[in-house]
């Protein structure tokens, strides 16, 4: 009896499998997120991650500068608060609709450093216009909601973004700095 040959095509060269053979596998190692669960988990979180730091901003003024806010109370101002972080929700909603389903956001992939300001800017303007939507009906004067918005600006992008940096920082001196191991 003899041997079976082997195929001399695949005797040490590569074969590149179909672009469907390597969707299927992307699918199976890392799973679509459907359109209407990526809505509701951006709606989610910027509204967990907003109305916190809004909250405390906002009542962090009325206790201590209650000019600041027409002497309203902290519960005036965790409801304040709440409307600014539905409209954030609601911002958050539309922005991930309009995004392209073919590009899904990577989690912990690295963003390109151009992009930060002008995002930093985009969210800047979109948390000056929901805040002033928020406060103006509340019979603030402009100098009154300005500052809120200078402070809630600080407070829910500028303050982020150096932290990031600065951590990012960090890792990449501790990167630099640690020795490569033994082989």
């Amino acid at each position: 009896m003899s041997r079976p040959m082997p195929d001399p095509r695949s005797s040490g060269k590569l074969v590149w499998a179909s672009d469907e053979v390597i969707a299927r596998i992307g699918e199976q190692v890392q799973p679509q997120v459907s359109l209407p669960r990526r809505v509701a988990l951006a709606a989610t979180t910027a509204f967990v991650f907003t109305w916190l730091p809004a909250f405390v901003v906002l009542a962090a003024a009325t206790i201590a500068v209650p000019s600041a806010t027409n002497g309203a109370s902290v519960g005036r101002a965790a409801f304040w608060a709440l409307q600014f972080a539905i409209l954030i929700a609601i911002a958050a909603m539309v922005t991930t609709v309009g995004r392209r389903a073919t590009r899904p956001d990577a989690a912990g992939a690295d963003t390109p450093t151009r992009g930060t300001p002008l995002r930093l800017v985009i969210h800047a303007l979109l948390t000056g216009a929901f805040a002033s939507l928020v406060l103006a009906p509340q019979g603030l004067s402009v100098s009154q909601i300005a500052s809120l918005v200078v402070a809630l600006i600080v407070v829910l992008h500028l303050l982020p973004v150096i932290v990031a940096r600065l951590l990012q920082r960090l890792r990449r001196r501790r990167q630099a700095g640690s020795p490569d191991p033994a082989p």
